[in-house]
């Protein structure tokens, strides 16, 4: 398949150092093409991005940087529709600049989207996420994947799943994003003229199915109330309406550094559970040679995602 990876990047330079550098060391990383994409405006960070990049061990890189400030909504949709459409490739591994990975990170999850191509509910492959379990009871989940609502950072998506859904992602992006800023976007319009209508609409089935009946939950409930209206949602809604699922790893390859950010501050960062992330060597953990899905915990309940956050 051919692959690219997409690193997004604005003015957090000491993040995006930190991300450029665990990306660096992935050796599977330097086998795809490399595309980073800079948001611009006068808070922008441009130039000091691209000396990064330049002076990276990547070679070659594309970099793009936006004359103004798109914001993450139509900055991050319109890097997939320029790879996907009209780039033509197979599929993304899309990075923010908030995740350290560990060094096997890449080649994980392009592993996982590998083994799981015989399947057609899987919408996103990531290998993050908060395990509370002891380090000893993780090292029996390493090749195990779950099932997620959560945590968009640091995932892959096929073309295939984004021709599919793209349109209502689209749409979204003409009525909402083109004609003001990603900030003020319109929340209650969003919410219950946009989101409520793909929520209540029937989903779609797949036909091949990896993911169970028992360990799925709906990204959000039927009455909008206070849900998230980022880009980010409206991807999770409409892989929910065509009937994809998104998986992850039970045991997290990577860290989550955004203490700081668009919609986080120390406050959010601890009450969502960041500050008891990665209790294992997340950094140094092998790719497995095999994966299996993990419907059940270790006490025999099945283990669902929960609503999207």
């Amino acid at each position: 398949m051919k692959s690219a990876i997409l690193l997004l990047g604005f003015n957090r330079t000491d993040y995006f150092s930190k991300v450029l550098k665990s990306l660096e060391a992935n050796k599977e990383a330097h086998k795809h093409d490399i595309h980073v994409y800079i948001d611009g405006g006068p808070n922008a960070k441009q130039e000091d991005i691209i000396e990064m990049v330049n002076q990276s061990q990547f070679k070659n890189v594309n970099i793009v940087c936006r004359a103004n400030n798109w914001g993450i909504g139509r900055h991050l949709i319109d890097a997939r529709r320029v790879l996907f459409d009209e780039q033509g490739y197979d599929r993304i591994l899309l990075l923010e600049d908030d995740l350290i990975l560990g060094e096997n990170y890449v080649e994980t999850v392009f592993k996982i989207s590998d083994w799981a191509s015989k399947y057609d509910d899987i919408g996103t492959i990531t290998a993050y996420h908060i395990n509370q379990s002891s380090s000893e009871v993780q090292k029996t989940q390493e090749a195990q994947l779950i099932a997620t609502n959560r945590h968009f950072w640091g995932y892959v998506i096929t073309k295939a799943a984004w021709d599919e859904v793209k349109h209502i992602i689209y749409d979204f992006e003409k009525r909402f994003l083109s004609r003001t800023t990603y900030t003020k976007r319109a929340h209650r319009r969003i919410r219950w003229l946009f989101m409520s209508k793909w929520i209540n609409r029937k989903r779609k089935t797949k036909q091949n199915r990896l993911v169970p009946n028992q360990c799925v939950t709906p990204p959000f409930p039927r009455i909008p109330f206070r849900i998230a209206t980022s880009q980010d949602a409206i991807t999770a809604l409409a892989l929910w309406h065509h009937g994809y699922h998104r998986i992850t790893t039970r045991v997290s390859r990577a860290e989550y550094i955004g203490v700081e950010g668009y919609s986080f501050s120390p406050e959010v960062y601890k009450n969502q559970g960041f500050d008891k992330q990665n209790l294992t060597d997340y950094a140094n953990i092998q790719t497995p040679q095999e994966f299996v899905f993990a419907e059940v915990d270790e006490q025999g309940n099945p283990i669902k995602p929960t609503p999207y956050r």
